[in-house]
């Protein structure tokens, strides 16, 4: 996500699976042009969860949604530290990426601006049109800020939306992470589920999954290592429209693999292991260098909705 160069039936199962039981057979997968080119996979019908066969796997994170509001022991809502009460905008949006939303969550400005919403175990996040309102107390809070920030994208915001972060809840070195969900089509739309380290810095970072709103059946997959290396593959994934898809990355030693619907799509080998444990992000970003902002055609509000997001320690294929 991080372009600065510049996401019930699973309770009580038991602590040690073998990823083999849980995923099906591997769907066929076909592989166009070179190593750093776009490559395809053919969607299952019922994609499964959990790690690629032959690796001993233990679930060590399993958020299904099935409560009627967010688990503050889980989530916070903003890009700041675990021990900041009342995040200001300049950790509701990365504002070096150009980005067109603030991230809000109910008590951010006291209007009541909430883009989540869960129900039926799903969690919803919801991107609208910033109220006039809210656009002046952010112009307000915005005088405040240092220079460099006052002179970014925050003082051009346009919408909200929301994030979760499990910093300070949850995070894990190596194994496997996993998010079902689905978004709305749109330019200048910004899905996203990726990992960043526990400790604050950047980089690394791990995307799991990123999305343009008008590229629907276009997914891409990133590592952001040090030194200014940066790799981004892209997937070409037979949707059914509106679906929901299954989104996986294993993180090993030595690489990480990417999977849709259980079908490896890319890897990204590791010139070096990364030794800090990273906590999890998702995210419906508006706008920004790389994806553009939104254009007459796109509808609001616009949706990320996740149905579930895991994690597994895994052990080594023997």
């Amino acid at each position: 996500m991080t372009r600065q160069k510049l996401k019930s039936s699973w309770r009580g199962i038991a602590a040690i699976v073998i990823a083999a039981g849980i995923v099906s057979a591997a769907v066929a997968m076909s592989v166009a042009g070179s190593d750093q080119g776009t490559q395809t996979s053919k969607a299952a019908d019922k994609p499964a969860s959990g790690p690629p066969a032959g690796y001993a796997a233990k679930l060590t994170f399993d958020e299904q949604f099935d409560g009627s509001e967010l688990d503050s022991t889980r989530w916070q809502t903003s890009f700041a530290s675990p021990d900041d009460r009342s995040p200001g905008l300049g950790k509701r949006s990365l504002w070096n990426n150009g980005e067109r939303q603030a991230y809000f969550d109910p008590a951010y400005l006291g209007q009541g601006i909430d883009p989540f919403r869960i129900a039926d175990g799903i969690l919803t996040i919801e991107a609208r049109p910033l109220p006039r309102r809210a656009r002046q107390l952010i112009a307000a809070e915005l005088r405040n800020l240092p220079r460099d920030q006052r002179e970014s994208a925050l003082a051009n915001l346009a919408y909200s939306s929301g994030v979760i972060s499990s910093r300070g809840r949850f995070a894990q070195k190596l194994g496997y992470f996993e998010m079902r969900a689905r978004w709305s089509d749109g330019k200048g739309l910004w899905p996203a589920f990726w990992l960043l380290p526990e400790g604050g810095g950047w980089p690394p970072e791990i995307d799991v999954v990123e999305a343009h709103g008008d590229k629907p059946s276009k997914t891409f997959h990133s590592l952001h290592l040090s030194g200014n290396r940066h790799t981004t593959k892209p997937a070409t994934v037979n949707t059914r429209k509106g679906g929901f898809h299954t989104y996986g990355a294993l993180w090993l030693p030595d690489r990480i693999d990417y999977y849709v619907d259980a079908a490896k799509v890319a890897t990204i080998p590791l010139p070096e292991p990364l030794e800090e444990p990273m906590f999890m992000l998702a995210n419906l970003a508006v706008g920004g260098g790389w994806p553009g902002d939104p254009d007459a055609s796109t509808k609001f509000p616009a949706t990320l909705e996740i149905d579930h997001i895991r994690a597994w320690s895994i052990e080594p294929k023997r």
